[in-house]
């Protein structure tokens, strides 16, 4: 139910379950003296470096850094946020857990999530059963057995079957007309212009679609013959947006082992016939292309990706499209792969010719990203001639450039120069960042950047070089002020941007911890990057006693933000208009992000020109 979560309560469930029984129920545990061990379930390791402490009740990796409480841990392992994780925990302790007020619309939505919720889950089994007992049920059985797919796969994925007719599924759970509602508001049911309504599903093996937590929030149905479409999938819903969600992401989470990668495969059946084989880390997307949402949500709980694809050339296109969704997405410690298959095969075909050995043995062939994006660009040019290299350079560098900045980026700027065989002038070209002209500079009111400005609208727009060791000491105050109050990060909305110093990095990194665990304190912050880099400063920071007895107000942080901000989309803005200035053709996407920009750009505009007319 929506509604913020007491404290007191949190207190509560947090004495009352002990985290040794929460992690041990997940991750082996083996008695060390005073406290347990394990290797991380966070990080591939051999050696373990992953303690639980039952006197602490906290638990910490000295390989990776992972540590948390056991609400944390169920958070990190099981891909919870924060009121799932709760909820999981208290659900398992027969505790109700209490909401603080919220508006009716609020109460009202999460009232109707709950009873779609249900009617999903009521349908699942009725497609179940069907699949047990329906007349026709010899039929979809026998299409499953030729396919390869044991009873214990179908068990385990939940499979069923939706018999034929116009009504079967309606006539069973469509009991009033309030059901009939709920059965239309979740896709189940689809209603014509009369006001007569039918079954969805008719005649399909039936594929359930759950979330995070488990519940039953879609389905996919594939029919047993050759009609059009072959896959049918659920609408969107309120509870169920494509963008969002991944087939066979909780069932792999469900198996509790230790995963260090996922695939992504196509359908629902490469899912289920991977799994079939022993590899339980394949995902499918739900009849739309991977997101970055996807991703995101992927490379927090593995280090590595690999994207699966046909080898023709629509297989290689959509690879391409996929490589520009994972650029932006990727950091140092993360990686993304590319396996093309053989024509006319799948990876359901292909795991039960070569088995369980042959596929992986594929998967740790694939092609690593930057091979991919270099052959990716080579083969549009004729890299044999000059000319064809000054080619590539200029195809590569919008590319690279969507690379957060780290390691891997300049090892492929590197890799660019080695290939052209000389330096990279549109790199060059990258690097060099506009500057402001003088006379515009002196047209503006001076500000002063000794203290942190009180309100986030009072800040100057970021272009120069100068303006980073500006932004440098407002950074460490802001960090000083989330260690120190880090009640004062739930009032902030963290921001998407790309950090250029380690100290933003921290800043963006602390705020995204107490995020996460909203009830932090101080040491328990501090006990999360125990053994890092930032240990000491961190401490030294919790230490500086405040100028004034005055609490900062979370206005002082989100105005540095907001610096910061303005500086990441006037960079990007910058390459974008470079881009086109160089003669080079936007995508639908960059056209719109670039005008986006200028509009934003034009509104800090207004508000710096209003404050200083004040």
């Amino acid at each position: 139910m929506a509604g913020r979560i007491p404290q007191s309560f949190i207190d509560e469930l947090l004495s009352r379950v002990d985290v040794i029984d929460v992690v041990d129920s997940r991750v082996k545990l083996k008695k060390t003296g005073k406290n347990y061990s394990a290797c991380c379930p966070f990080h591939n390791e051999n050696t373990p470096s992953f303690t639980v402490s039952p006197d602490k009740q906290f638990y910490y990796c000295f390989g990776c850094g992972a540590s948390g409480t056991a609400l944390r841990f169920i958070m990190e392992f099981d891909g919870l946020n924060f009121p799932d994780a709760v909820d999981k925990l208290a659900e398992q302790l027969n505790m109700e857990v209490p909401r603080e007020a919220s508006s009716q619309r609020d109460i009202e939505q999460e009232q109707q999530h709950q009873s779609l919720f249900k009617r999903m889950e009521a349908a699942s089994q009725f497609f179940e059963k069907q699949l047990r007992e329906h007349d026709q049920k010899d039929k979809a059985v026998g299409y499953l057995k030729n396919r390869g797919l044991s009873g214990k796969a179908a068990k385990f994925f939940g499979i069923g079957y939706a018999p034929p007719g116009w009504d079967g599924l309606q006539s069973e759970l469509g009991t009033d007309k309030n059901a009939i509602k709920e059965l239309i508001a979740c896709g189940m049911l689809i209603e014509k212009e009369d006001g007569r309504t039918y079954d969805r599903f008719r005649d399909r093996i039936m594929f359930p679609i759950r979330d995070a937590r488990g519940r039953f929030i879609a389905f996919g149905g594939r029919v047993l013959g050759d009609e059009k479409p072959k896959y049918l999938n659920s609408p969107e819903t309120p509870i169920f947006q494509k963008g969002r969600e991944l087939y066979g992401l909780y069932e792999a989470r469900k198996i509790r082992q230790k995963l260090t990668r996922f695939v992504i495969v196509e359908g629902y059946m490469d899912v289920v016939a991977l799994a079939e084989f022993g590899i339980h880390y394949a995902v499918a997307t739900l009849g739309t292309s991977t997101s970055e949402h996807h991703l995101r949500r992927l490379f927090k709980i593995v280090p590595e990706v690999i994207f699966c694809f046909d080898g023709d050339n629509a297989g290689r296109q959509a690879a391409s499209r996929a490589m520009e969704t994972v650029l932006p997405v990727l950091s140092d410690g993360i990686q993304a792969r590319f396996l093309f298959l053989p024509d006319g095969e799948d990876p359901d075909t292909l795991v039960r010719q070569e088995g369980k050995d042959g596929f992986e043995k594929r998967l740790n062939e694939s092609l690593h990203l930057p091979e991919f994006l270099f052959e990716h660009v080579k083969q549009q040019v004729d890299f044999d001639t000059l000319d064809g290299k000054a080619r590539l350079d200029k195809l590569a560098v919008p590319l690279i450039s969507r690379i957060p900045t780290g390691t891997l980026r300049n090892l492929m700027e590197k890799r660019l120069e080695e290939l052209i065989g000389t330096r990279s002038m549109a790199l060059a070209t990258l690097k060099d960042q506009p500057q402001e002209s003088s006379t515009e500079h002196n047209n503006k009111p001076d500000i002063p950047y000794d203290d942190i400005p009180p309100a986030p609208d009072h800040y100057e727009e970021m272009h120069t070089d100068e303006n980073e060791d500006h932004l440098a000491p407002l950074v460490n105050r802001a960090l000083g002020f989330l260690v120190r109050f880090p009640s004062l990060a739930q009032q902030i909305t963290a921001p998407d941007l790309e950090p250029e110093t380690d100290q933003e990095r921290l800043l963006l990194e602390v705020l995204k911890k107490l995020h996460q665990s909203p009830q932090q304190e101080s040491i328990g912050l501090l006990i999360q990057w125990i053994g890092t880099p930032y240990q000491t400063a961190l401490k030294s920071l919790a230490d500086t006693p405040d100028s004034n007895k005055i609490k900062p107000a979370s206005s002082d942080i989100a105005s540095v933000l907001e610096r910061m901000g303005a500086r990441d989309e006037d960079r990007k803005l910058a390459l974008l208009e470079k881009k086109l200035h160089a003669g080079s053709r936007l995508s639908s996407d960059e056209k719109q992000e670039l005008n986006e920009l200028k509009r934003q750009r034009h509104q800090r505009n207004k508000k710096r020109t209003s404050i200083y007319s004040r």
